[in-house]
């Protein structure tokens, strides 16, 4: 049994109870690529955050950036200088061959050490899917088991692969119970941990949200009212009742650690000569039109185009620069 002294942690960005898988581990520092192996899914969950433009769509991301091939998967990965990946979607399994492939190339590629975890509902989980991602590599799977049937994969796992197994859920107001039955389920079937995530209030699930009671805490943007009391109900009753890890990543980190973390880490890796890099790990640089040609500068010499007018362009680390955030014009 582990041990149940406290929860321990920071609600700005992260609570424990026991200790926090290693995929989970490998995000804080920016070390784990994100592939989105497929915006299909056979579910429709009301609380999904997935953009309109990926959800329902069969398209392929890595980190922010949309790729037509695998072998750009490696690349971007090499580019971070990542150490692990995330499989996600969409649902990864609705495109099983492909997600086979993909773990395999990166077993084959960055070693057996490289760590991957995939989420997945559970729907297409059968024993023999599950044993072969365990045997192409898979260190790790996380179910979101919307339904009750889909739980039995689950027990699949734990009991026909030594992968890592368990759930990770949205946790709001509301869903408090559904949380604990999810940590008993986990637990009765052999699995070793739950993630609770904050939900998220965004565009694609605002709607749906707020007809369920559910509104955007103006404290904190982007997520919904409740959540870590939510979440804190959860834990104080794990804490008590079961022997499972339960971990709750607040959306906060997501965007404040997590994804600065690996934003920074590409923009290091990949810094153009005319680029800066800012505190949150995005890059702006400088344009000014000179004889119909484009010329890119450093921001820090910008006093060198006096009597110019010059573009100061920002954007996510990506390879293409695509897209641009933001964008000022100055008169020099």
């Amino acid at each position: 049994m582990i041990s149940r002294s406290e929860i321990k942690g920071d609600k700005r960005l992260a609570l424990v109870l026991g200790k926090m898988e290693k995929g989970c581990e490998l995000c804080f520092p920016g070390l784990k690529a994100v592939i989105f192996v497929t915006g299909i899914c056979g579910d429709n969950c009301y609380y999904c955050p997935i953009s309109k433009d990926r959800f329902g769509k069969d398209l392929i991301y890595i980190n922010e950036e949309k790729v037509s091939s695998l072998e750009e998967v490696t690349l971007e990965i090499e580019r971070q200088g990542a150490m692990g990946a995330s499989l996600t979607g969409g649902d990864p399994l609705t495109k099983f061959p492909r997600t086979l492939k993909i773990i395999k190339m990166l077993k084959d590629r960055f070693g057996k050490e490289f760590h991957i975890h995939l989420y997945t509902s559970g729907r297409y989980a059968t024993p023999d899917v599950l044993v072969s991602l365990w045997k192409a590599g898979l260190d790790e799977i996380r179910f979101h088991p919307v339904k009750e049937e889909y739980k039995k994969a689950i027990e699949y796992a734990s009991k026909l692969t030594n992968m890592r197994v368990g759930a990770e859920i949205p946790i709001a107001k509301g869903l408090e119970d559904w949380a604990i039955k999810v940590i008993n389920d986990v637990e009765k079937y052999g699995g070793s941990f739950v993630n609770l995530d904050e939900m998220e209030f965004v565009e694609p699930n605002a709607s749906a949200l707020i007809s369920r009671g559910l509104n955007e805490d103006k404290r904190r943007p982007f997520t919904a009212k409740g959540s870590i009391e939510a979440a804190m109900k959860v834990l104080e009753w794990a804490k008590l009742n079961s022997n499972i890890y339960v971990h709750f990543c607040p959306a906060s980190f997501k965007d404040s650690v997590q994804t600065k973390n690996r934003f920074i880490r590409l923009a290091k890796n990949d810094k153009r000569w005319y680029e800066e890099i800012t505190s949150y790990g995005t890059v702006i640089w400088g344009e000014v039109n000179i004889n119909d040609k484009i010329i890119r500068f450093n921001p820090k010499n910008m006093n060198l185009y006096k009597g110019y007018s010059v573009k100061i362009l920002e954007s996510h680390p990506t390879r293409s620069r695509i897209p641009i955030i933001s964008e000022e014009t100055i008169d020099i």
